[in-house]
Order: structure tokens, then C-alpha cells, then sequence
């Protein structure tokens, strides 16, 4: 799964020099395979999505027990304090797990929910995303906990 994460920052840094034919020829001559390359491709679809309505503010979230085998209470505690200080809101939230979900890895880590929410957040035109720099230093590391 990790060359599913390796493929879209590529595509992430190749996405408007190239259209999707030579991009894909391009990730099989280094040697993923087709069907990470798809999956991963699918992924970066998933924000083409419609956009949800935002939840009410005094919402409770309940997870359905799938969310709950895959999504660490640290990360569900991250996601709700930072829906709580105002970082997301609730549709936000929402893209954020399903895209999480998305991912179908086995083991993830915190350093994955932050990406995801970055990515998130850097494709939602709505005010939230002048919280996307709260999230990582310059360096690429945690500042919110």
C-alpha cells in the first residue's frame, strides 16, 4: 500500500505537466504495478466527489464499528480536537475519514492522518483551508497534537 501513498505524491507533483496516459506509462516503466496505479489514481478521484453538507456544530459522531477497527482512537481523538478548535468541520471530517478509509492500509499512523487531512484541506475552497499551514511546520513536521 505504500506505493498506492508513493504514486499520488506523484501524481500530486506531476498532476498539471502531464496528461493521464503518459503520467500512467510513466509510473509502469518505473515499476508499479497496474493495479496500484489505479488504486491510486481512484484515490485522487475521490475528491471529485460532491461535497457533503457540514454536520451541526453540536453533532456527536457515532462510528460505524468498520471505522472503528481501522481508524485509531488517537486518530479519531485528533479528528475531533481539531473539528473542536475549529481546524475542520464536520463535511471536512467526514472527507477526511473516507478517504482514510480509502487508503486500505493496515497500519495507520498519525503521520498518515495528517497527510490526508493536508490533502483535504488544500482541495476544500472554503475558509478551513487557511488552517492547512496550522498543520505541518515548514519542515514537514507535526505542530498541532
Amino acid at each position: 500500500m505504500e506505493d498506492v501513498i508513493d504514486i499520488i505524491t506523484y501524481l500530486l507533483d506531476h498532476l498539471d505537466d502531464e496528461d493521464d496516459a503518459v503520467i500512467e506509462d510513466h509510473l509502469r516503466a518505473v515499476g508499479f504495478p497496474d493495479a496500484d496505479i489505479q488504486r491510486a489514481l481512484d484515490w485522487m478521484e475521490g475528491f471529485a466527489v460532491e461535497e457533503q453538507e457540514d454536520t451541526s456544530p453540536r453533532a456527536l459522531r457515532a462510528y460505524h464499528p468498520y471505522e472503528l477497527q481501522n481508524l485509531s482512537v488517537a486518530a479519531r481523538g485528533q479528528l475531533y480536537d481539531w473539528e473542536r478548535l475549529g481546524v475542520i468541520n464536520g463535511a471536512m471530517r467526514e472527507r477526511i475519514i473516507d478517504r482514510l478509509l480509502a487508503l486500505d492500509l493496515e497500519d495507520m499512523d498519525m503521520e498518515t492522518l495528517d497527510w490526508v487531512a493536508f490533502m483535504v484541506m488544500a482541495n476544500d475552497p472554503g475558509p478551513e483551508a487557511l488552517w492547512v499551514d496550522a498543520l505541518l511546520d515548514t519542515d514537514g513536521t507535526r505542530i498541532l497534537h
